[in-house]
């Protein structure tokens, strides 16, 4: 396909002697073309580190070796990219000056250096005449894929997404169970260390700062856990499936109505006001989701009601920073507490959001891995399978100039082929390959990434001195 770099000219790569071939093979595969052009600078590039070679490392080699890298990566770009004449006019400037190193003429003029190509590297040069609507399918492809496992180079665009599990079977139609019950795991293993850890430390500040001196009120700060505690299976239970609407509707009722018995606090009326203020807030989180399966159906998704802002969601800030000050056991349960609740609130908003999110672009993620017209590798705090199929929807930047957004929005499908978990982020690596990807897709994917490498290699290279290689 136009785009990969097996559809690009690999002459020069394979005129190298064979150890800066290998290593020419690697930087291709894994560098952006503005790394390339930092490398090209400092006359280097970590991948020299990755290979024994029988003599030492000359500099001409070098040098060559990152041109002839350039060469290739250029000729995989389409001549249709989704950049304007400047840039298109720094990619060809950046293009004869790697060839006029390799075939050692420096500085010459374009048409002295056309007329070496046209024996010796016809591939580029088929590639500097050819008319921007032609796309010429394999046309430049003189090597096979032995040096690359990847199809295509992989890069990231001006880009948000969306993503539905839909299902661990190709031919899957729909989910079983209720149309809330998207299959993602809400509660996955980073979200549940979390959790966990919460009520660990909770219950320890508790347990050392009530339970000798006041049992009584150590045992309705327990009540309190166990209410957060259940509201966590109910909402697990309704996103997986595994409860339905009439059982689900009755428990968070439960829940709601187990009130509190503030009693034990003995007339200790700033604790009582603050552990008020924190049932609020977890009363309402009950509550909405009620709201939302009340007016659910096994066909239609409602939108739950909006989480309002409460009063211990401004107090929190104030307790934080006494607590920097002169926290006490007590104070610090408070905002264990508050935080369980907050997990359990982004919880609800996700459910309450996932159908109706996608008619509203501006707010899908904009943190994801890469992208190329044969997959997508994105971060998220959910959970999925191995083999799962994912609805994906993208909306890509096409504008052909920085700072002007022209967005198209692409629907396609997607099978789970990796999951990496990144707990350093709080996230997982989830790495998917298309299924069936239309060729306009591939065409549309292709420009996009390929025009944002282009547009981020200008940009890099007007930090460049003009004295320094390739300061364009």
């Amino acid at each position: 396909m136009p785009g990969t770099h097996y559809d690009s000219d690999h002459s020069f790569l394979e005129a190298l002697p064979f150890e800066y071939k290998k290593i020419a093979y690697k930087i291709l595969r894994s560098s952006s073309l503005e790394i390339m052009l930092m490398d090209l600078r400092s006359q280097y590039s970590k991948h020299f580190e990755e290979f024994k070679v029988t003599e030492p490392l000359e500099v001409d080699y070098i040098e060559k070796t990152i041109c002839a890298c350039i060469v290739a990566k250029i000729t995989s770009f389409s001549k249709g990219l989704y950049i304007n004449e400047i840039h298109f006019q720094f990619l060809l400037e950046v293009l004869y000056k790697a060839l006029g190193v390799l075939v050692e003429r420096p500085g010459a003029e374009n048409k002295v250096i056309d007329a070496i190509l046209v024996d010796s590297h016809p591939k580029t040069l088929h590639w500097i005449n050819k008319d921007k609507s032609d796309h010429g399918k394999h046309s430049l492809a003189i090597r096979s894929r032995r040096e690359n496992t990847r199809r295509y180079f992989r890069y990231q665009a001006n880009m948000s997404y969306h993503f539905i599990r839909i299902g661990n079977h190709e031919k899957v139609e729909e989910l079983h169970g209720d149309i809330y019950s998207s299959g993602v795991k809400h509660f996955n293993k980073i979200v549940n260390e979390k959790l966990d850890t919460i009520v660990v430390n909770y219950s320890k500040n508790i347990q050392a700062s009530l339970q000798d001196n006041y049992p009584e009120a150590h045992d309705l700060f327990m009540v309190v856990l166990e209410k957060l505690e259940y509201l966590r299976e109910v909402l697990n239970g309704i996103s997986n499936g595994v409860l339905d609407i009439k059982t689900a509707m009755r428990f968070l009722t439960e829940n709601i109505n187990n009130e509190l018995d503030y009693a034990s606090l003995n007339g200790n009326i700033r604790t009582e006001s603050i552990l008020r203020d924190f049932e609020e807030k977890l009363n309402q989180i009950n509550r909405h989701t009620i709201t939302l399966l009340e007016n659910s159906t096994p066909h239609k998704l409602y939108e739950g009601p909006v989480l309002q802002k409460l009063k211990i969601d401004h107090d929190i800030r104030g307790y934080v920073e006494k607590n920097k000050k002169n926290g006490s056991k007590l104070l610090k349960a408070f905002i264990d507490l508050y935080h369980y609740t907050l997990l359990m609130e982004k919880v609800y908003n996700n459910i309450s959001s996932s159908n109706y999110i996608i008619i509203f672009p501006e707010y899908w993620s904009q943190e994801y891995q890469d992208i190329s017209p044969g997959g997508f590798a994105f971060l998220t705090e959910f959970l999925v399978e191995k083999n799962d199929i994912l609805e994906l929807f993208f909306r890509i930047d096409v504008s052909t100039s920085n700072g002007v957004e022209d967005f198209e929005i692409i629907h396609q499908r997607a099978k789970v082929v990796r999951i990496e978990p990144r707990a350093d982020l709080g996230r997982y690596l989830i790495a998917c390959e298309f299924m069936t990807c239309p060729e306009e897709t591939v065409m549309l994917i292709s420009h996009a990434i390929q025009g944002q490498e282009v547009k981020d290699a200008y940009n890099s290279s007007g930090l460049l001195d003009e004295d320094d290689a390739f300061g364009i």
